[in-house]
This record gives structure tokens, C-alpha cells and sequence, in this order.
């Protein structure tokens, strides 16, 4: 279970660092997956018991999580390559996270702002984090998806998170001239055209399956196969004059954790995993949490929930004293709707993958290609009443507003 490199000693030697306690001695090391097979597909996740005696003679047992980059033999191992995804998220824990939550706390924010990271080995790629279930942070139901509570919640948290990363900009530039340009539609890389491309023509294919569904819309999206990452690169770009800051870039039900009160409303909210933060429009975030995370209900009242966005990160940007140019209301809910091809993606792409409660094999290459088992996990998908049900709601709107037609 535990990799050979991690034994007692190498730990101990970076827990007595992070503790600040030289006499600390590790007794006991011991390990179990901390996801389930098909949970988490750009690495490797596995919570780790530690048993220590403090300098004061005090024994604790805690807990953190490990997280490996995919072994080399992993199907999809060259792809995260490609996008640099280990190092960047290596980058955030270690050098912007710990940033962005000292400049937080100038306007008087003091709640965690992700977990600590215990360890940063670049040669193993690695990280050992602070283990979030034992301050009580749980993942919301992926398949239930969020109400209007979390969703306002996750909101402002994106806000601070956007509004903090402006100014650590600012005042620190060189932490982020590196690294947070990639994203998954990024012009030159090869690596998700192919996953891209094989799950729209899976969407196709159940499309074709619906005869009202294929009249009115397949011919339409035959159309976009061809040209689906070029459209996809257009709702993330960024000129010169556009609003825009580092973004958290994957910001969906399971990459978000909340605490509860006694009476199981969330209170506190805050973000994991962070491999595909880029430096982008902070309308894509949101974009990207309504596609795949929100309730139908609260998918509604998307136009009020993007301006309780942009209230929050103005206010943040206030409290701040930010100098630099903010839009109107307006002009912020135009940048939205002029990246909105991103949902064609999102919403049928991603979505079904990630509601999905069925019985067939979650491996990664079932996910695109088209083989017996790829297509068998692919129909699975669509089979599903409740991504039927999203579907049916979202093409017609997605129609409406011209995006399914050339752009």
C-alpha cells in the first residue's frame, strides 16, 4: 500500500519541519486508498495514519493525504504531462495558497483557505496534505448536486479566491508568470482534443438514439466535431481588455469541501485540487460550476447568482483598496454569455461523468474511446434519467442562443 520511499524516517524528517519540533519521533506508518477506483483520474490518492510522540512527550495520531502523480503506466499519465498539471498544483499549494491566505487575512478573512500542505517532493512528485475530514470538510453529493445554500457559498468562496489572486498579482507578480497559461482547450496540445472529441461523439451518438432530440440537433453538432476545441479556446481566452485573474479552472462538486452545523446547513466552504488553474476570465469558473454542479432548479437563476459573484468580488476588491479597472454588472454578465460555448462542453461532456452512479467500469480510456467497453460506459452514461432529463432541458437553450450553430 505505501510506496517503498515512504517509510517512517522520511516522514518524521518532514513532520518535525512542518511541526517546528525537532524532537518529534514517528511510531507507527500505515495507509489506505483515500478514493474510490474511478474517483480521481490525474493521480493517485491514499490517506495515511501516522502515530507520533511530540517533544513534550504528548502522543497524537493523525491523519493526511498523499497524492501521487498517475504511474507512468497509466493510460492517461502522457496527457497530464502534456498540461503540466503535477507542477502546477505543487506551485499553488506550496507558493500561492499559503500567499493568497496572508493577504486574505489583511481584510479580515481568518477560515482555512485549503489544506496545508505537509510535503513538496518535486522529485517524487508528490504532496502530503492535511487530511479535511478531520476538521469535519465533506464533499457535497455529486449526484444530488448543489442547492442554492452551497451554490451561494462555493460563489463567494470563488469571489475571494478571485479577488485575492488580483492582488497577489499585483504585489507578486513573478508567483504567477509561469504555469497558468495551459487549460484543458489549450491551442497546441493534442492531449484532450482526443478525450474531447471521442466524448462528443458518444453525446452524438446517444442524440441519434432520440428521435426528437436528432432531428432538431443532430446535423448541428456533426458540425462542431470538427471544430470543437477552437470554439472551446474562444470562451477562455483573454485580450488586454478583458477582467481577468488566476481562476481555480476545475471548480465542481467533489473539488469542494463545507463544514456544517448542528442543524446540517453548510457554514464554511473551501477548494481542493487545483491542477488546472489558469489565468483566465473569472466568468469561466462560474461557467464551470453551473455546467456540472448546480441542481436544475438553481441552474435557473444563474443571471442573479453570476451577480452575487460579481457584488462579493467587488466588495472583496474594495476591501482590498484594488486600484485597477473593474467592470460594470453589465459588461460582467456579457463576458459570461460571450463565453457560454463552454457549456455546450461542459453540461454534456463532463456532467454525465460526473452525476454517474452505474455499475459499468469508470476506467479513463471508457471515458472517450470508442471500444466495446468505452462505448458500453459511454451509453451507461446517457442512460441515466437524470442526464436524459439535462439534456433534453439544456439543448434547446443552447440552440436558442446559437451556440450549436458556426461560429
Amino acid at each position: 500500500m505505501l510506496p517503498a520511499w515512504l517509510t517512517e524516517e522520511y516522514i518524521q524528517g518532514h513532520l518535525r519541519a512542518y511541526c517546528k519540533d525537532e524532537q518529534l519521533r514517528v511510531l507507527k506508518l500505515w495507509a489506505k486508498p483515500a478514493t474510490e477506483k474511478g474517483g480521481n483520474y490525474v493521480g493517485v490518492m491514499t490517506r495515511i495514519y501516522v502515530d507520533y510522540e511530540n517533544g513534550s512527550g504528548t502522543l497524537q495520531k493523525k491523519s493526511y493525504i498523499l497524492k501521487q502523480a498517475c504511474p507512468e503506466d497509466a493510460s492517461q499519465s502522457k496527457l497530464f504531462q502534456e498540461y503540466d498539471v503535477y507542477n502546477r498544483e505543487m506551485d499553488m499549494y506550496e507558493l500561492v495558497m499559503p500567499k493568497m491566505a496572508e493577504l486574505l487575512r489583511e481584510i479580515g478573512f481568518t477560515e482555512k483557505l485549503t489544506a496545508e500542505a505537509v510535503v513538496v517532493d518535486r522529485e517524487r512528485t508528490i504532496m502530503i496534505l492535511e487530511d479535511l475530514a478531520t476538521l469535519r470538510y465533506v464533499n457535497a453529493d455529486r449526484v444530488k448536486q448543489l442547492d442554492l445554500a452551497h451554490t451561494k457559498l462555493t460563489i463567494e468562496l470563488l469571489a475571494r479566491f478571485h479577488a485575492a489572486a488580483l492582488v497577489l498579482n499585483q504585489r507578486y507578480p513573478e508567483l504567477l508568470r509561469n504555469n497558468y497559461s495551459s487549460h484543458f482547450f489549450s491551442r497546441g496540445k493534442k492531449g484532450y482534443e482526443e478525450i474531447f472529441t471521442g466524448l462528443f461523439k458518444a453525446f452524438i451518438r446517444y442524440v441519434n438514439t432520440q428521435p426528437s432530440l436528432k432531428e432538431r440537433y443532430s446535423d448541428k453538432l456533426e458540425h462542431i466535431v470538427s471544430h470543437l476545441m477552437e470554439y472551446a479556446a474562444r470562451s477562455v481566452d483573454v485580450g488586454e481588455k478583458d477582467f481577468q485573474t488566476l481562476i481555480h479552472g476545475d471548480c465542481w462538486t467533489t473539488n469542494v469541501m463545507y463544514q456544517y452545523d448542528d442543524e446540517g446547513n453548510p457554514v464554511t466552504v473551501l477548494p481542493i485540487d487545483f491542477q488546472f488553474s489558469t489565468w483566465t476570465s473569472p466568468v469561466v469558473d462560474l461557467l464551470y460550476l453551473f455546467s456540472t454542479s448546480l441542481r436544475e432548479e438553481v441552474r435557473e437563476k444563474e443571471i442573479e447568482l453570476v451577480q452575487h459573484h460579481f457584488y462579493e468580488l467587488k466588495k472583496n476588491l474594495e476591501k482590498f483598496s484594488y486600484k485597477g479597472v473593474v467592470p460594470s454588472l453589465h459588461e460582467y454578465q456579457l463576458q459570461f454569455e460571450r463565453r457560454r460555448f463552454m457549456t455546450v462542453i461542459i453540461a454534456n461532456l463532463f456532467q454525465p461523468i460526473m452525476v454517474y452512479e452505474g455499475t459499468e467500469e469508470p476506467e479513463f480510456l471508457n471515458l472517450y474511446q470508442n471500444t466495446p467497453a468505452g462505448i458500453r460506459f459511454q451509453d451507461s452514461m446517457y442512460a441515466c434519467e437524470k442526464v436524459k432529463r439535462i439534456v433534453e432541458n439544456i439543448l434547446p437553450v443552447l440552440d436558442a442562443k446559437g451556440l450549436l450553430d458556426p461560429q
